[in-house]
Order: structure tokens, then C-alpha cells, then sequence
């Protein structure tokens, strides 16, 4: 049960970093002085934290290969 939780919880952080990325698109900057920086930042962050869930889940399942 634990397990499913952990996933569910990376998915739903995953879905509304880049939802907030594409209502936000418009105006966000890349210069390192901008919050949009950050944002960019932070959403590549949660995109690593779910591709590494994702991998241990898939492990878990598969544990032969």
C-alpha cells in the first residue's frame, strides 16, 4: 500500500508542476535572476524524482530482468 502512495504522491507532484509550467509559459524568463528560473529548475527536479519512482517501481515489479 505504501508503495502505491508513493506513486500516486510523485504523479500528482509531476502533473502540477507542468501545469503550472503550461499556464505560465508566457510569461516565465530564463534569466537566473527571475522566479521563472527556479520554476524551470524545479520542474526538472520533479521530473527526475518521478522518472527515479517510476524506475523503482518498475523494478519492484520486475525483479528477474
Amino acid at each position: 500500500m505504501k508503495k502505491k502512495k508513493v506513486l500516486r504522491m510523485t504523479l500528482i507532484s509531476l502533473v502540477i508542476t507542468a501545469s503550472l509550467y503550461v499556464v505560465f509559459f508566457s510569461k516565465i524568463d530564463c534569466k537566473p535572476t527571475d522566479a521563472g528560473f527556479w520554476f524551470i529548475l524545479a520542474l526538472g527536479m520533479s521530473i527526475g524524482v518521478a522518472l527515479t519512482k517510476f524506475s523503482e517501481w518498475y523494478n519492484s515489479r520486475h525483479p528477474d530482468e
